[in-house]
């Protein structure tokens, strides 16, 4: 869905002077010299055969499958800067960090174009495709149902009950501010992630069982599949997160604990980032992200005295009584 609706419409991938800037800067800079907020690299790699392959050419197909879905104009390779990407994109270079596998992996060559043509919908026929819903559509959906507010979610694993507890609270508090009809995005993520991560289609089948028994209303929410790859990438993924949602109508966007974290690939027990400076950074940089607004939230624990989820902290509460089951 490349181009459709974002904050800043990708028609392809990124050029040279693209990825330097975003890498260093964090942003991109559009033809009348306006910047956004593109934190992550967005990048395709060939090896040097497929370099060789598409040598003078003025145009070449991406196919997946056999199937052609695009085709890049006026083709311009530039070296793949595998370290320099990764260090930049992860704060530390170390080939066991999860987000730098696959780079790695990659060819020792990028490729970017004037322009990228696309021929058909991306799809997959893995039984996710009805969740993989454009920006321009879930807009489309959010204006149908006559949201005034609209708060999205990323989560890269099952919900338990403290991200419900969350996502309720949410809308109770909007509610208080004012707002009449607030609307669940629950986007989770749908490209590339570890091998150890819960698979993309048991996820979406147990959201979608919480829609089904009304554990999260689905007339108050809508359920779609975010198609980004993880970076494990932690405060510079987590820009990512929200900029990337900008174009789909949302108007805020709830960040937690720890959002993209990952262990250190070198220090056992250790984590490879603060698990609050990804919230920290998103705050301080909401004022990119189009009038989006940032809705950090407290962490949710069992109580095994009440032997319920409740938000942890303030007065006398008691961590003794409390399970922290995840971030």
């Amino acid at each position: 869905t490349i181009g459709d609706g974002w904050a800043f419409p990708l028609t392809r991938f990124m050029n040279e002077m693209e990825l330097l800037e975003s890498m260093q800067m964090k942003t991109v800079t559009d033809a009348a010299g306006k910047r956004h907020l593109l934190s992550v690299p967005i990048t395709m790699h060939v090896n040097a055969e497929q370099k060789e392959l598409i040598g003078e050419n003025k145009a070449f197909a991406i196919k997946y499958k056999g199937t052609l879905y695009a085709v890049v104009h006026e083709p311009v390779f530039f070296e793949n800067r595998k370290e320099e990407i990764c260090a930049r994109t992860f704060g530390s270079f170390s080939p066991n960090h999860a987000g730098a596998e696959p780079i790695m992996k990659q060819g020792e060559w990028l490729v970017s174009g004037a322009s990228m043509s696309f021929t058909k919908r991306v799809t997959f026929d893995d039984g996710m495709d009805k969740y993989r819903y454009t920006p321009s559509e879930i807009a489309a959906q959010i204006e149908a149902r006559g949201a005034d507010a609209v708060y999205a979610f990323q989560v890269r694993n099952p919900l338990h009950n403290g991200h419900v507890l969350l996502l309720k609270d949410t809308r109770e508090q909007l509610l208080k501010q004012g707002y009449k009809n607030p609307i669940l995005l629950l986007h989770p993520l749908g490209g590339w992630c570890k091998d150890d991560d819960v698979p993309l289609d048991t996820r979406m089948n147990q959201h979608q069982a919480l829609f089904d028994d009304g554990t999260i209303n689905p007339e108050h929410a809508i359920l779609a599949v975010w198609p980004s790859p993880m970076y494990y990438g932690g405060p510079t993924e987590v820009l990512w997160h929200a900029s990337s949602r900008v174009g789909s109508g949302i108007s805020h966007f709830i960040t937690g604990r720890d959002p993209a974290g990952v262990k250190h690939p070198e220090i056992a027990n250790k984590d490879c980032y603060d698990v609050w400076h990804g919230q920290k950074l998103l705050v301080h940089m909401k004022q990119m992200l189009g009038g989006v607004e940032v809705l950090p939230f407290k962490v949710a624990a069992y109580n095994k005295v009440s032997q319920q989820m409740e938000f942890f902290g303030g007065p006398g509460c008691n961590k003794d009584d409390f399970e922290f089951i995840s971030g």
